[in-house]
């Protein structure tokens, strides 16, 4: 009778056994092993030096070469070359949103446009030179977060969590740089539209800001060559491309689909918008921004679902993107005002005379200027409010979408 064979060992113990010296004792019957060689006497170092190959002496003396033997430069040796950031692919787009999608696919394919449009400036967010690029690619991430708002019911929480956290703190990081690059174009015009004195005189201003604007930058760079920010684009474009499973037979009442959601999506954006309609009159800064964020999310929802809705949706992105400047603006008024006052209160003392009136004469335009929008509020504001806007937006929610 045959014997079984021996288990199979673990990796590591095999790893072992195959690197362990075999003995006599392994072996019945084997030969006893022979004794070992006696070592050689130790040389010194000069006979060592004079024992060795002239190419195992240039080897370890590389400062006096063979005679006869090519020399190889600094610049000729090996470097090790820099890590690559190998973007991920997003593959094919994957086309506009039907009515009959899920809304989780109408989500995917509202955000894939988003990731794929930060991925084109990935490299570009990175150049001081290419503002254009990083205003684009904050838009983006803005996009993004409004998807993930619009569509949110859709995913579970524990999917979309890291996501929106990896974005919200990219976007801190991104409105840092993109607000002092908006101050200092506001301090540059202001400037050129001035006497050479007078525009000369808010220099160390603009000094400052910039300097503000380079620690920003760097602390960006740093944020996205982290492991994190990689972690968050390959999150996303896992996410963005995930495959929907498919459903089976199903029993009882049919699931929404886009089109039978949109209607809902857009009037509970809309409510959010209405809901200050109470306070804009005596609203303070804060209260206002808060609204231009409402504002701006119901645009991205008419935006991200305008395939499901009438031809209407048109006028109601022009209302609101009337609305979202002009708040815009007076939150840059108000940033730029707290901004110069900073500058003031740390700096007074080492200004020169026509250095501090010069600052003091722009800090005056910038508080006119965030006076006259604070009083134009409710010029931006009516449009949008008011029974047609409502109006349009129905028949925008009712008609069949524009082909």
């Amino acid at each position: 009778m045959q014997s079984s064979p021996p288990a199979a060992l673990p990796a590591r113990e095999r790893l072992a056994a195959s690197t362990r010296p075999r003995t006599s004792a392994s072996k019945p019957g084997a030969k006893p092993a022979p004794l070992p060689a006696p070592k050689p006497a130790r040389q010194t170092k000069s006979e060592q030096s004079q024992a060795k190959p002239p190419e195992e002496r240039s080897a370890d003396q590389p400062g006096k070469p063979v005679v006869g033997q090519p020399v190889a430069s600094v610049a000729d040796q090996a470097k090790p070359e820099p890590p690559e950031h190998l973007l991920p692919s997003l593959g094919p787009e994957p086309g506009p949103i039907l009515p009959t999608d899920s809304f989780a696919a109408a989500g995917r394919k509202a955000m894939w446009v988003q990731v794929d449009r930060m991925l084109q400036r990935e490299e570009a967010v990175r150049d001081p030179d290419q503002a254009d690029a990083l205003k684009r690619y904050r838009v983006a991430t803005r996009r993004l977060r409004a998807a993930l708002r619009v569509f949110r019911d859709a995913y579970p929480a524990r999917e979309t969590k890291p996501i929106r956290a990896g974005l919200s703190e990219l976007a801190d990081a991104l409105g840092t740089v993109r607000d002092l690059d908006v101050r200092i174009d506001e301090v540059n015009r202001w400037a050129r539209d001035r006497d050479g004195d007078e525009g000369q005189a808010i220099a160390p201003l603009r000094k400052s800001l910039t300097a503000q604007r380079h620690e920003a930058a760097a602390s960006l760079a740093r944020k996205l060559d982290s492991r994190s920010h990689r972690r968050l684009i390959a999150g996303l474009v896992d996410f963005v491309t995930a495959l929907e499973p498919e459903l089976g037979p199903h029993v009882g009442a049919p699931d929404r689909a886009t089109r039978d959601r949109a209607g809902s999506s857009v009037w509970t954006a809309y409510e959010q918008v209405r809901a200050y309609a109470a306070i804009v009159r005596w609203a303070d800064l804060a209260t206002l921004h808060a609204l231009r964020i409402e504002a701006k999310r119901l645009r991205y929802t008419l935006e991200f679902l305008g395939s499901q809705l009438g031809p209407e949706k048109d006028l109601l992105v022009e209302r609101l993107v009337a609305l979202q400047d002009h708040l815009g603006a007076l939150n840059d008024a108000t940033l730029a005002v707290a901004a110069v006052r900073v500058f003031l209160g740390e700096h007074h003392a080492s200004l020169s005379p026509e250095e501090r009136a010069g600052t003091i004469s722009y800090l005056g335009d910038r508080e006119r200027e965030l006076s006259r929008l604070r009083r134009g509020v409710g010029r931006a504001w009516r449009p949008v409010v008011g029974i047609t806007f409502a109006r349009r937006m129905a028949r925008a929610v009712v008609s069949r979408p524009a082909t």
